[in-house]
């Protein structure tokens, strides 16, 4: 087949790439500076574990809660990563009926591009000496106000001095996170999940770092700090 012909057969697909990778691929948060050495702590992993909260429309429930966490000098950082079996756009509209189509369902880029399931994460630094949430890292999305549309994604938010156990929303289909406190919870779904360690080999699975990044081969949401070599289970 020809260079012309094959442009124009596959054209459309590398522009659905194009605008999926651009749509749905996970904020770059800047490095972390000086050196993180990972390391696993069940119990202090489930102290600070996250609580999921999910409103009517935002389907399915979490099932997984993974953990990594990192020391570093007077500070310990863990990154909870959030995963459901799958995202789906229940919403109206061009956009919906474009993630029908292309992105989760027909040719199914979200699958793709990105790997199984759906995956998130959100940060928690813990400061060693007095034991408080000095930071808070998520990723949210700002919301149209009308059919609860996504305006735009890849927001990375910052809070500070939060107090355990730190409360997230789930604001979207594709599930970014609002910070919310335990009096705003309303009629929303509780979720609170057991913390696993994130082994090598369910980073494996979910496709988290590609080896390889190209229009159909975009990393999942994680922070820097973690892609040091992991042990095994």
């Amino acid at each position: 087949m020809g260079g012309d012909q094959g442009m124009k057969k596959f054209g459309p697909v590398v522009a659905l790439a194009v605008l999926a990778g651009s749509l749905f691929s996970g904020y770059v948060w800047p490095p972390e500076q000086g050196e993180l050495k990972l390391f696993q702590d069940q119990a202090l992993a489930e102290r600070y574990a996250p609580v999921i909260a999910q409103g009517e429309g935002i389907e399915p429930a979490p099932d997984h809660l993974y953990y990594l966490m990192a020391d570093s000098p007077g500070r310990i950082f863990i990154a909870y990563h959030v995963s459901w079996p799958y995202e789906k756009d229940e919403t109206k509209g061009l956009a919906a009926a474009f993630n029908k189509v292309f992105y989760t369902g027909g040719l199914k880029l979200q699958k793709k591009i990105f790997g199984p399931e759906d995956i998130e994460v959100v940060e928690l630094v813990i400061d060693k000496q007095s034991g408080e949430i000095a930071r808070v890292r998520y990723e949210s999305a700002e919301v149209e106000k009308k059919g609860n549309k996504v305006k735009q994604n890849h927001q990375g938010r910052e809070a500070e001095n939060v107090k355990p156990p730190v409360y997230f929303e789930t604001i979207t289909w594709n599930h970014m996170f609002a910070l919310i406190s335990p009096e705003e919870l309303g009629a929303r779904k509780v979720y609170q999940l057991q913390p696993e360690y994130f082994s090598a080999e369910r980073w494996e699975y979910y496709k988290m770092a590609k080896k390889r990044r190209s229009l159909f081969s975009q990393d999942r949401a994680y922070f820097s700090w973690e892609v040091e070599p992991k042990p095994g289970k």
